[in-house]
């Protein structure tokens, strides 16, 4: 089993005008990753990708990567947006939220925070409890992204700190079979305060291209999986 920390983070101040309200787009702290994360597996071994969202050292958020399934795990009481199933089931897979999505306290009537431990709402430390992206088997696939070579989207989340939530979203290439690449994430440095989804600012070039190239050599992996 391997296990990654991404403790490399740039952080660039964004001067976004209010979009809606006086707070929303004041704040926003945005992290660019110098190179796109793939969040993949193999045929043998489950892969973790452990998050600092705003480089206090601590993890925030745990993606987990296995054959034909990306998950998302929530560290402690921290939070992300979902699609509600309709009743009587609980939860939802990960939503996949468009640019221009406002992610607060309010939501949408469709969508919904949660813990990944939908019982107890508090993720322990190295607690197996992850909230579904994408899962795809021989029966078919449940997941909001489309199939490979997936799309861009955005998903919501939350973290606690000591002066209140503060509310932001991962910016990710992502497929309904599992696994993608990580552009980079934002967040809004105001407590309790909403924010606006918007892609994060263009890696390079370069990075861009490796970032290509992992999404389809991950691809090429899940076909040479099925085919062995």
């Amino acid at each position: 089993m391997s296990k990654r920390l991404l403790s490399l983070w740039l952080v660039a101040v964004g001067l976004w005008g209010p979009a809606v309200g006086p707070a929303v787009g004041q704040g926003t702290i945005t992290v660019v990753l110098p190179q796109p994360l793939g969040m993949g597996s193999d045929r043998l071994h489950l892969f973790f990708y452990p998050i600092d969202i705003n480089g206090d050292g601590v993890v925030d958020f745990t993606f987990a990567a296995d054959v034909g399934a990306l998950m998302l795990r929530t560290e402690r009481a921290n939070r992300v947006v979902i699609r509600s199933s309709p009743p009587p089931d609980l939860g939802g897979p990960v939503a996949r939220l468009e640019e221009g999505a406002q992610i607060g306290p309010s939501l949408e009537p469709s969508l919904a925070w949660v813990s990944s431990d939908l019982r107890d709402g508090y993720v322990s430390p190295g607690e197996w409890e992850f909230t579904p992206i994408a899962i795809h088997l021989s029966t078919g696939t449940a997941s909001e992204w489309p199939r490979s070579p997936g799309a861009r989207g955005f998903i919501g989340i939350g973290f606690e700190l000591e002066d209140g939530w503060h509310y932001g979203y991962f910016d990710a290439i992502l497929a309904a079979e599992g696994g993608g690449v990580l552009l980079g994430w934002a967040y809004n440095s105001i407590p309790n305060a909403p924010i606006i989804a918007r892609p994060v600012p263009e890696p390079s070039t370069w990075a861009l291209l490796v970032g290509g190239g992992l999404v389809m050599v991950w691809f090429r992996q899940k076909r040479n999986a099925r085919m062995g």
